[in-house]
C-alpha cells in the first residue's frame, strides 16, 4: 500500500477570496489544496480557539519572544515574519463573519477517521513546530 500524503489548507473566507489570495501569494496549484470555510464549519467541528481573548495571549507573547531572540527553533528571528507580512501589503481580506476576525488555527494529521497529530494554536503566531509536524507525517507514512 502506498503511503501518500495530501496537504490541505483550510482557511476562513469565501472561495473567490481564496482564489485571489492563492494568486497573490503565487501558490502553485493553490486551487487544488487550499479550501475555504466561510461558515466556520471545520473550525467549529475541530473546536479551534477563537475570540478576542485568544488573540493576545501568553502564547502570542512567547511566540514573538522566541522570534526576536531565536529561541525554540525560531532561528530566523523576525525576518521570516517580515517576509510573510510583506506579502500581505496588498492583500487585506475581511472574514465573512465578524466573529472570525480573532479565530485561531491549528495543524492536524489525519489517517482515515483517526487523528494522528493535533496542535491547536494558542494565540496569534503560536503555530505548530514544522519540524515536529514533518516528523509526525514521516512516522505516519512508515506505519
Amino acid at each position: 500500500m502506498a503511503n501518500n500524503v495530501n496537504l490541505v489548507v483550510v482557511s476562513i473566507g469565501l472561495p473567490e477570496v481564496g482564489i485571489k489570495l492563492a494568486d497573490h501569494l503565487d501558490l502553485d496549484k493553490g486551487d487544488e489544496w487550499v479550501f475555504c470555510d466561510p461558515e466556520n464549519a471545520l473550525y467549529d467541528a475541530l473546536e479551534l480557539n477563537g475570540g478576542i481573548t485568544k488573540f493576545m495571549t501568553a502564547d502570542t507573547a512567547f511566540t514573538f519572544r522566541d522570534r526576536i531572540f531565536g529561541m525554540n527553533n525560531r532561528k530566523d528571528g523576525m525576518s521570516g515574519l517580515f517576509d510573510v507580512l510583506s506579502k500581505w501589503k496588498n492583500a487585506v481580506y475581511i472574514p465573512p463573519k465578524t466573529t472570525q476576525a480573532f479565530q485561531q488555527g491549528g495543524t492536524f494529521i489525519f489517517r482515515g477517521g483517526n487523528t494522528l497529530y493535533a496542535h491547536y494554536d494558542g494565540g496569534s503566531g503560536a503555530h505548530a513546530d514544522i519540524d515536529t509536524v514533518v516528523e509526525q507525517v514521516l512516522a505516519a507514512m512508515n506505519k
